[in-house]
Formats: structure tokens, C-alpha cells, sequence
């Protein structure tokens, strides 16, 4: 029987959020919840009290959403509460204190901006051979097999492995930013977007997280500023990234933060014992395989994994 873990979600569509990959629709919520087996599913209190106490037992579900984006406080929210589900929400807190996280920038304009995602993967590796990282991308490139990168993540295809080897192996943050940046400067084939409109249309705001730990829904981090391989960082900048974002969270709940996510399921031994440091006592990875009963590290199961479940069901 699988361990006890979390469903985890990230991006929906309706209404002013248009569809980009990977998103699900309310209607898509209330179908992959219906699917779930709900004496399995735990309010995040209870799923809570249960990781902390040691008790978690086999075949246990939650839910969890990461990135503090605006779509999930409009479309997923909403069925939540119609449901009377709670769930665990896992904020990033540049985004609470007016700044912005370019990942989240850069996914908007693959999807405003590009007809699909093979368009925008051949602009990005275009500009890519024309930057002068080009000679390290062709001898990175050279042995790559796509299906050896990241082969726990099988909802991924070949050219999203291709793309994050690239990325997160290749490039590195710095220099990922520089490729993008040219990107979105030009903004693809169809127009430009409207950057400074971003904020509102992406992220929730400090209002928003409020009413939804009022709703009964847990908060918990996910780094200050959301970097793609965390682990990567020096220890001092993994420490600032997280403390900087439990205090932010703290002073806004008025409450200890305890429950946080690893972004982009990148963290090291080093970094447990700064979040255990931090008084963190239950963080989840983004995937099932090499998940734990350590508190620290519970798996889950990304939703398009048990979309897909369902659909083959």
C-alpha cells in the first residue's frame, strides 16, 4: 500500500486564468476529487497533527497547492469550500511583499505568448544557441537522454525533460534569467504582455492568504523567492531564503509556521536541518518515489498523475 501521502497542485484555469499546461478547470477539481477516495482524505489540521505525532498511516491523503497563485484562491478555493475540504497552501513571500518570481512571469508568457509549447522550446533553445552559452548547451546536449532525467516525473515529456536539463543543469538560475529575460522582452510571435499587470492576475495577496488560513486551510512555506534548485544555494542563502519567508508568513497569521514544501523537490541534508532549525516540523517533496516517513520528507503524487489514473480508469 502507497505511504501516506499529499495530491499536490499547481495551476487552474477559468475565468480570467487562461489555460496553460498541466492547469485543471473547477469542473477538472471536482471530477479528480471525486475520484480520490474520500475516507482517505485528511483535513490539512488533522493530516497535520498526525506527521508531527507520528501517526500518519498508510493509504492517508491531502491536499496541497504550491506557489501562493491567484488561480488557486479563485477557481480551486471555491470548490474546496463547497466541499468542505481544507487543504495546505505553500507560499512563496517575495509575492506578499510586492515583489515577483520570474518562474512564475516566465510560465505566463510561454502560454500568452507562444501558440504552444513546442514553439516557445524551440525559441528558447534558438536564443539559447545565439547567447554565448551556446558551446556548453551543444556539449551538455551531446549525451543527454531524456529518459534518464528526472524519470520519477512521468507526466513530464522528452521535450520538458530536454527543456529543464537545459535549465536547471546547464544554465543555472543567472544565466537561465538572461536567456528568458530576451524572451519575454520580445514576447514570442503573437504581441506583448503586460508586465506590470502580472502581480494581480498571478499571485495572491496578503488578504488572500488571511481568508484562506480563516477558511480552516494550513500555510506553510516555500522558500522567500522560489529558486529552481534551492539545494544548490550556499547554506547561508538557504537559511535567509527560509527564514525570510517564515517570518514574513508568522507576521502575517499572527502564528508559528510549522508545515512548508521543497520547491522543485530540490533540498539536501544540510537543508532539513535548516528548516528543522527554523522550528519546521513537516515538509513534503514533489514526488512519490524516495519519499519517507521522516516528517520532513513525505511524498506525494503530482495531479496529473492521478488524472490520469482516473481518465485510464
Amino acid at each position: 500500500m502507497l505511504l501516506p501521502h499529499g495530491v499536490m497542485f499547481h495551476h487552474f484555469h477559468g475565468g480570467r486564468h487562461a489555460p496553460g499546461q498541466g492547469s485543471l478547470s473547477a469542473d477538472g477539481l471536482h471530477r479528480l476529487l471525486d475520484f480520490l477516495d474520500p475516507s482517505r482524505l485528511l483535513s490539512a489540521e488533522e493530516w497535520l497533527r498526525h506527521a508531527m505525532g507520528g501517526s500518519l498511516q498508510p493509504g492517508m491523503l491531502c491536499l496541497t497547492f504550491d506557489d501562493g497563485l491567484k488561480c488557486q484562491y479563485d477557481i480551486a478555493a471555491p470548490v474546496l469550500a463547497e466541499r468542505g475540504l481544507t487543504a495546505f497552501f505553500f507560499v512563496p513571500s517575495a509575492v506578499l511583499e510586492g515583489g515577483t518570481l520570474k518562474l512564475e512571469i516566465y510560465r505566463h508568457v510561454r502560454h500568452a505568448c507562444f501558440p504552444s509549447m513546442e514553439t516557445f522550446y524551440a525559441a528558447f533553445e534558438e536564443s539559447l544557441m545565439r547567447s554565448p552559452h551556446a558551446s556548453a548547451a551543444r556539449e551538455a546536449l551531446h549525451d543527454f537522454s531524456p529518459t534518464s532525467y528526472l524519470p520519477a516525473l512521468h507526466y513530464y515529456t522528452d521535450a520538458d525533460r530536454r527543456f529543464r536539463f537545459l535549465r536547471d543543469r546547464v544554465l543555472g538560475q543567472e544565466r537561465y534569467e538572461e536567456i528568458m529575460d530576451r524572451i519575454v522582452a520580445d514576447c514570442g510571435p503573437t504581441g506583448r504582455v503586460d508586465l506590470a499587470a502580472l502581480p494581480a492576475l498571478l499571485w495572491m495577496s496578503p488578504d488572500d492568504v488571511r481568508n484562506l488560513r480563516r477558511q480552516g486551510h494550513v500555510i506553510g512555506l516555500h522558500s522567500h523567492s522560489h529558486p529552481t534548485d534551492i539545494a544548490a544555494l550556499a547554506l547561508p542563502q538557504q537559511e535567509e531564503e527560509y527564514r525570510r519567508n517564515r517570518d514574513c508568513l508568522s507576521s502575517l497569521l499572527d502564528e508559528h509556521i510549522v508545515s512548508m514544501s521543497h520547491p522543485c523537490n530540490a533540498y539536501s541534508p544540510a537543508t532539513l536541518t535548516i528548516l528543522r532549525s527554523l522550528g519546521i516540523r513537516m515538509g513534503f517533496r514533489s514526488m512519490l518515489e524516495g519519499g519517507s516517513t521522516d516528517p520532513l520528507e513525505l511524498p506525494r503524487q503530482d495531479h496529473a498523475h492521478v488524472f490520469a489514473m482516473m481518465n485510464a480508469s
